[in-house]
């Protein structure tokens, strides 16, 4: 009788914690499909952050290669999973780092280890943070594959500021841009000639106020539209003067917490207020569009 119950017991926990590891199916793109074509959740680029701790199989802690911007560094110690989201919380770092001391902000990042990230639907739901850093989502190419295409692709689907000073309009804007620098030219000044062309809409709130969801439908190598809240509301075209097709590069995805050396540097009683230092990822997703047999 004994055995019969134990029996039932470990059955009852195992199917309880086969139910708990089983979430929901995320539901599909606020994008409808072409006809013939369905979309397909890409699992190497999309996590909800239900876990205890950052996925190390799909994302690195930190941005290999970039250290941040002075006087903020890239800190794996910002970086954490917790109650469903990826939370980036701005720090002080005491001492500060560096041979002067130069390094004082802890910022932070995390980056896909996929590195082929190609034309599809890319979204976060995110809550910036209050503070004078940027709150990002965006991808960009290898270096090894930039080098031997001689341009570096970047597309930022959503750069603000919780507490822009400079240009306060990044406090509630939607914020896309796209950059290609070509690197097989000649420099100018010292830099790379870029083809930049940007986009950006008012969310009529600050972005530290609430979440939204930030989506890209990453058409084809020139277009892309965006979607703030599952609502379309605007895209951009790249300009195919210099290149017929300047964004066929795959590519990998960033959420990062940085200081931009153009804006006025966050108050050190800013960075200590928990209420106010944190980025909030509830989730992010992929999607690629794959032929539907169905039809």
């Amino acid at each position: 009788m004994k055995l019969l119950m134990l029996s039932a017991v470990t059955c009852l926990a195992a199917g309880a914690g086969a139910m708990a590891s089983r979430e929901p199916a995320p539901p599909p793109p606020p994008v409808e499909a072409p006809e013939g074509y369905k979309w397909v959740l890409n699992e190497a680029y999309s996590d909800e952050f239900n876990g205890r701790k950052l996925d190390d199989d799909k994302w690195h802690d930190h941005y290999p290669g970039w250290k941040g911007r002075v006087p903020g560094l890239f800190v794996p110690e910002t970086v954490r999973v917790d109650d469903g989201f990826l939370q980036i919380k701005i720090g002080l770092l005491d001492p500060p780092r560096g041979d002067d001391g130069e390094w004082w902000i802890a910022c932070g990042a995390i980056q896909s280890k996929g590195q082929e990230a190609s034309y599809g639907y890319y979204e976060t739901r995110m809550k910036a943070s209050g503070l004078r850093t940027s709150s990002t989502f965006w991808l960009m190419n290898p270096r090894e594959s930039a080098e031997k295409a001689g341009k570096r692709t970047e597309l930022d689907i959503q750069e603000c500021i919780g507490d822009a000073q400079r240009w306060p309009d990044f406090k509630h804007q939607f914020r896309s841009n796209t950059h290609v620098t070509f690197l097989n030219e000649e420099k100018v000044d010292g830099e790379y000639p870029v083809v930049k062309k940007g986009a950006s809409y008012d969310i009529g709130s600050n972005v530290d106020e609430d979440f939204h969801t930030y989506g890209c439908w990453w058409v084809d190598a020139k277009t892309m539209h965006f979607y703030l809240d599952g609502e379309h509301v605007q895209t951009i075209e790249v300009s195919t003067e210099k290149d017929p097709a300047p964004f066929d590069q795959k590519m990998f995805i960033n959420l990062v917490c940085e200081i931009y050396d153009w804006e006025v540097l966050p108050e050190k009683e800013q960075i200590l207020d928990d209420s106010r230092n944190t980025t909030y990822y509830d989730y992010v997703r992929a999607y690629t569009l794959v032929k539907d047999d169905a039809e």
